[in-house]
């Protein structure tokens, strides 16, 4: 007989009521959200705060300032965007932030708690964010030990920080995709500087792959698995007003993408 999510949360000593578990901070949301029409919904994602700067937030009544976790603030970020501008997606934003940063053992406990009651699924850590928290090493190594004990589930990320790039690499079911290509620059771009980042990649015969999830509305992360297995993923540039269906070479990614 499965456990009641209230009865999960229990074994990791976390009270857990109508939704909402009991946190250091207070009553607050489940930490790992529903993934997006992009993702789709079954992947549960993880969100801490991009970009270097500070952002400020009242949370049960007390205000908290936290600092952003990447190691740069970069032009044309998805996660300055959109819906990550509403003030819900900040204040999440910076719970996890915050809790990441003060109460490591906590978040772990979280994590463990959801992903057991769910059983098996796909986990983005670092929907928005990286690994640049107060205290990097305990952070790296709190998702190292869920993604082994968790092994039915598949993790992935990006990250622009060099330094963490290979934390995964002993792990079968999990994968850092680099975000910063050596010789060549971020891995988004434009129609054109997508292109030719793939094939300067295939040069040097590196696997590489560009996601489908831009090019075919419905494709979606959780159909995919390109992400959790590659480290080279391109993605054509999104959320900045570029519109690469306009691009005199849209067609000819298409035809890459299609048969990659």
């Amino acid at each position: 007989m499965k456990l009641t999510k209230k009865a999960v949360y229990a074994k990791y000593g976390i009270e857990f009521n109508n939704g909402h578990i009991e946190s250091p901070i207070g009553n607050i949301c489940e930490l790992l959200k529903e993934g997006n029409e992009k993702t789709g919904k079954q992947v549960l994602t993880f969100f801490l705060l991009p970009g270097t700067g500070t952002f400020e937030t009242e949370i049960n009544g007390k205000k908290y300032t936290v600092k952003g976790t990447c190691a740069c603030d970069c032009t044309g970020c998805y996660a300055k965007t959109g819906h990550y501008r509403q003030a819900s997606a900040t204040k999440s934003m910076i719970i996890n932030t915050y809790l990441a940063n003060n109460h490591i053992d906590f978040v772990k406990n979280c994590i463990s708690a959801q992903l057991e009651y769910c059983g098996r699924g796909e986990v983005r850590i670092h929907a928005a964010g990286d690994f640049k928290t107060a205290r990097p090493d305990e952070y790296t190594n709190m998702w190292k030990e869920i993604a082994k004990r968790f092994n039915s589930f598949r993790f992935w990320t990006y990250t622009k920080i060099k330094k963490y790039e290979s934390m995964f690499d002993e792990l079968k079911n999990a994968n850092i995709v680099k975000s910063v290509i050596p010789g060549i620059g971020f891995n988004f771009g434009t129609c054109e500087y997508i292109i030719n980042a793939y094939y300067t990649l295939k040069s040097i015969d590196q696997p590489v792959y560009i996601c489908k999830c831009g090019i075919d509305k419905n494709q979606h992360c959780e159909h995919c698995g390109v992400c959790a297995t590659y480290k080279y993923v391109l993605f054509v540039e999104h959320s900045t007003g570029y519109n690469a269906e306009k691009d005199p070479l849209y067609g000819k990614l298409v035809e890459i993408v299609n048969n990659q």
